[in-house]
C-alpha cells in the first residue's frame, strides 16, 4: 500500500471507528474482535445503541460485501480476512466507486464517492448516505494529513494543496485567546 491509500486508510479507519484499536484488522461492529485467520467474515450481527450490523475488519465490510471483493478478486469464498486482504478489498471498494485511493487527491467529492461504501462519510450535504452518524469532512482531512482532529493536520494539508511538497517539521497549536 502506498502512502496514499496508506492515508485514505487511516481516514477510513478514523471514520470507521477501528483506528483506536491496536489490532484494527479484527475489530467487529461494535468493538469486539474476531480472529481474521479463520476463513470468510465472522458474519455476527451485533447491535449497540440504535444500529445493528455485521460489519468486520478495518474497513467494515459486510458479509455480502466480503463475499462479493473475494469472488471479483478470484479469492476463495472463504478467503479469510486477514490485514492484507482486507487492505486489497480497501483497494477493490474504494475503485469500484470511482477514487483511485493509491492516486487521487483527498477532496470533498472523493469523500463523497466513498459514502455509498461506508457510512460514517458524508455526502456532500454532509450526512450520511444511510442517516447514520458521520464523520465531518474537516476532521477526516486532518488525519488524512497526518493530524488527529488537530491543527497540524489542517495546517499540513493546507500546505501540500497550496505548496505541494511542503512538510511541517514542528507545529506548536496556537493559543486562542478572546478578544474584548
Amino acid at each position: 500500500m502506498n502512502d496514499n491509500a496508506r492515508r485514505w486508510a487511516d481516514v477510513t479507519k478514523y471514520a470507521e471507528g477501528t483506528d483506536k484499536d491496536e489490532t484494527p484488522h479484527k475489530v467487529l461492529f461494535g468493538g469486539g474482535h474476531f480472529d481474521n485467520t479463520k476463513p470468510g467474515h465472522p458474519n455476527q450481527v451485533i447491535c449497540k445503541g440504535k444500529h445493528c450490523s455485521a460489519a468486520a475488519g478495518a474497513y467494515q465490510f459486510m458479509p455480502f460485501t466480503w463475499d462479493e471483493v473475494a469472488e471479483a478478486l478470484g479469492w476463495p469464498k472463504d478467503a479469510p480476512m486477514s490485514k492484507e486482504n482486507q487492505d486489497k478489498a480497501f483497494i477493490y471498494k474504494a475503485k469500484q466507486r470511482g477514487v483511485d485511493v493509491t492516486k487521487d487527491p483527498f477532496t470533498r467529492e472523493n469523500v463523497a464517492k466513498l459514502a455509498p461504501e461506508w457510512a460514517s462519510f458524508p455526502t456532500l450535504s454532509g450526512k450520511s448516505f444511510y442517516g447514520q452518524p458521520v464523520k465531518g469532512f474537516t476532521a477526516m482531512e486532518a488525519v488524512f494529513y497526518g493530524g488527529r482532529d488537530d491543527w497540524s493536520g489542517l495546517v499540513q494539508g493546507y500546505l501540500e494543496r497550496t505548496y505541494p511538497g511542503t512538510r511541517v517539521e514542528k507545529f506548536v497549536t496556537p493559543t486562542i485567546r478572546p478578544t474584548k
